[in-house]
């Protein structure tokens, strides 16, 4: 599978116009948003989750130009493994879509992307006014400022300039500089600032990413720019504080991850720790302590007081110095105690190897959730085939609106309608993020508990597996096995398969109140609902529709049969030749009835796969809803369970309890 990671691209200017060998690897585009305003903030905004690097940069440009929104992007290859991803990445990305002049096809329906052609010219435009609309929100938005003028300021075209260069890394082109609205005579001059306060931050992240033993290079730094520096003390403070700058003052939660300003500071900040007269002896004569982390920690968090006024001094650095050397003092002093303890037995490493690896499953994001869902679903991935299949249709009909000739009003009105048709899509979108989100929040659930249900078997087994060979251990001579013997056999036995087991069902009942919680988030009809309740069954058809499946199965069963037939009839009749009174019959018939055929086995084979697995589905949420038992009961079923054959867990199917192998770009199952 080829590479596409934008980060290992080269982003020189004339790679816009390079030629790309071999198709790319599909990928994911999750873009989420928060509200940070003080009446709405941690409540979760628009989001969008596609296969469109186009659609996704559109979207995060024009969200992300609301100040009370922070976005965040990242990308996935396969739905379970995701990374963040830096917004000039996943611009280089939309680049790279709009060169191969192709639309993206992850996810295989059938009848979708019939042209896969794109409007290249119109979306290039899309983007460009887009990233005008960003400089200009940049320009006039300013979460410190109480009241800004209608006209940007000195200082506003220095904040942009940085804004720009820490999420883009590079420097604003003429293109997207002459699309700004408003005039003013000294347009030209706060154009050259901002062009020239972009350029330092570039500089001072070149300077960051220059080998310490190496003079820093006349680079780029990332897309522009002029060369770092020297690196000498005085040039690496100098970036340090340009950079320090822009992430404490110029970096809103509006602009989201999207930066590596703060990896870059950081660099920079062990790179002055080894040269600052304050810490560079120290630094270097622990470098091979026990506690050399901790004592490089307190250096950083010491040299961020004071670089704030060095080289000048301050009353309270004097202080602060004492208390850093008074803070590395005692990090060398202090020896590493061993604990002291009795030795573990065999049943106690029974006990920590089967708890040695379980944990709550990792919290998944909603779009984690759903894309997770879909590289099991065979339905679920079609239904997204469609959903993105539109999704990039009224993308392009945005971008082609914007190009009607006509009058400025006849364009408005495109541009408008345009709009709300994506908007009207993004809905129904969101919607179906939603229901796959929920599912693949119950199939995490479901592999929880099977992983639980087994480390309780794997416990039980080594417990009585050592009671067995203590047994099997007891002289004849002595007399038959007795009352006595079985309790000595098992006093210290007893005890750690009660905590193992207390600790596996404390940890299955935080799962079920975590999927709980989860679905409560998602779907806020689920709120206070008794198990019992009318609303509680519609919610559990809602996630898990057997009744619509078994429908489908039954309809899809005869479409199958039937086609079968036609394909065996137009085999024979091509290679007998046609009858009296009967049409003639080509290889391209043939070929297509047996596509036909192939669809329809496909969607079989996928509703049979969706059918079981929302069997399991039901079940788990009728326990995620059933309330808590009490302790007693708890206790007295797994005392009943500890001598019997093991069965499958309950609420569990066990040809899909397990975790169904997906392919690697959220295609079809093949069965359960």
């Amino acid at each position: 599978m080829p590479d596409t990671d934008a980060a290992g691209r080269s982003q020189t200017k004339d790679q816009d116009d390079a030629v790309e060998s071999g198709p790319p690897a599909p990928r994911l585009y999750s873009v989420t948003t928060r509200y940070t305003d003080q009446f709405l903030g941690g409540q979760d905004g628009p989001d969008l989750l596609c296969d469109d690097a186009v659609a996704a940069l559109h979207f995060a440009l024009t969200t992300s130009g609301s100040s009370p929104l922070a976005v965040t992007c990242t990308t996935s290859t396969d739905g379970r493994t995701w990374r963040d991803l830096l917004l000039r990445l996943l611009h280089a990305d939309a680049l790279s879509a709009l060169r191969r002049h192709v639309k993206p096809a992850m996810y295989p329906a059938g009848d979708s992307r019939r042209d896969p052609r794109r409007p290249r010219v119109a979306l290039r435009g899309l983007i460009e006014l887009a990233q005008v609309k960003w400089l200009d929100s940049a320009l006039h938005v300013d979460d410190e400022a109480t009241w800004l003028p209608d006209e940007p300021t000195t200082a506003d075209w220095v904040r942009a300039g940085r804004l720009w260069a820490a999420v883009w890394g590079d420097i604003p082109s003429e293109s997207v500089l002459k699309r700004l609205p408003g005039s003013a005579p000294s347009r030209a001059l706060r154009e050259g600032l901002l062009r020239a306060e972009a350029a330092a931050v570039l500089d001072a992240t070149a300077l960051a990413h220059t080998p310490a033993h190496t003079p820093a290079a006349d680079g780029d730094g990332g897309g522009g720019g002029g060369g770092g520096g020297d690196g000498s003390l005085p040039e690496l403070h100098s970036a340090w504080a340009l950079l320090h700058d822009v992430a404490e003052r110029t970096l809103g939660a509006q602009y989201g991850p999207g930066t590596d300003v703060r990896t870059a500071e950081h660099r920079l900040l062990e790179r002055i720790g080894a040269l600052h007269p304050d810490t560079a002896g120290l630094l270097a004569a622990t470098g091979d302590h026990p506690a050399a982390a901790g004592i490089r920690a307190a250096a950083h968090a010491y040299l961020r007081r004071v670089l704030v006024l060095w080289p000048k001094t301050a009353a309270w650095t004097e202080k602060a110095r004492t208390a850093f050397l008074e803070d590395v003092h005692a990090l060398r002093t202090t020896a590493d105690g061993i604990p002291s303890g009795p030795p573990e037995t065999r049943a106690q490493a029974v006990l920590r190897e089967v708890l040695e690896g379980l944990d709550l499953p990792a919290a998944l994001s909603r779009h984690e959730a759903a894309a997770l869902w879909r590289s099991h679903s065979g339905r679920g991935a079609e239904q997204a085939g469609w959903d993105a299949t539109v999704e990039t249709n009224r993308t392009d009909d945005l971008a082609l609106a914007h190009t009607v000739a006509g009058t400025p009003q006849g364009r408005e009105e495109a541009v408008a309608e345009a709009r709300r048709a994506l908007n009207a899509v993004s809905g129904f979108h969101n919607e179906h993020v939603t229901t796959h989100a929920a599912r693949g929040h119950l199939h995490t659930l479901a592999a929880s508990l099977v992983t639980l249900d087994q480390a309780l078997r794997t416990l039980q087994d080594g417990i009585w597996d050592i009671h067995a060979e203590r047994r099997a251990e007891h002289d004849p001579a002595k007399g038959p096995w007795n009352g006595y013997d079985e309790q000595r056999a098992t006093a210290d036995l007893t005890p750690v398969l009660d905590e193992g087991e207390a600790r596996i069902a404390h940890l299955r009942q935080r799962c079920l109140d975590a999927a709980n919680q989860t679905l409560t988030q998602l779907i806020p009809q689920l709120t206070d609902t008794p198990r019992d309740d009318y609303r509680h069954h519609r919610m559990r058809n809602y996630l898990a529709p057997l009744d619509t499946l078994r429908k489908d199965l039954d309809t899809l069963g005869p479409l199958t049969d039937e086609q079968h037939r036609i394909c065996r009839e137009l085999r024979t009749r091509l290679n007998t030749g046609p009858r009296f009174g009967e049409m003639h019959i080509t290889a391209q018939d043939l070929a297509a009835a047996e596509k036909r055929l192939e669809v329809l086995e496909r969607r079989y084979t996928d509703t049979q796969a969706e059918f079981a697995l929302s069997v399991t589905l039901g079940r788990l949420f009728d326990r995620v809803r059933t309330p808590v038992p009490s302790p007693s009961e708890a206790a007295a079923t797994s005392r009943s369970s500890r001598r019997t054959a093991y069965a499958p867990p309950s609420g569990h199917d066990q040809a899909t309890a397990t975790a169904l192998p997906g392919p690697a770009a959220h295609g079809r199952t093949t069965g359960a």
